[in-house]
């Protein structure tokens, strides 16, 4: 059984977050336990380097749901 690593709750396998990254795997019993990870993450231990690859993503995410939606926009 997975243990949650923020709240050490222990759940079932298929339940709760998942992230595998090279080196390990992240395990969460929920999202909000897994939003607090990144909380923590970004806030206290966020180096220059993190951050500003988080707000790249972030820019990249945005412009493509930004094309989406004017993909799906009907013209009239």
């Amino acid at each position: 059984m997975p243990k949650c690593i923020v709240c050490g709750r222990f759940f079932h396998e298929g339940q709760g977050v998942t992230i595998k990254i090279p080196g390990g795997l992240l395990e969460f019993h929920s999202s909000r336990c897994a939003q607090r990870f990144l909380r923590m993450l970004l806030e206290d231990r966020g180096s220059e380097c993190v951050v500003r690859e988080a707000l790249e993503l972030a820019r990249d995410l945005r412009s493509s749901l930004e094309r989406l939606e004017e993909g799906r926009a009907k013209a009239i």
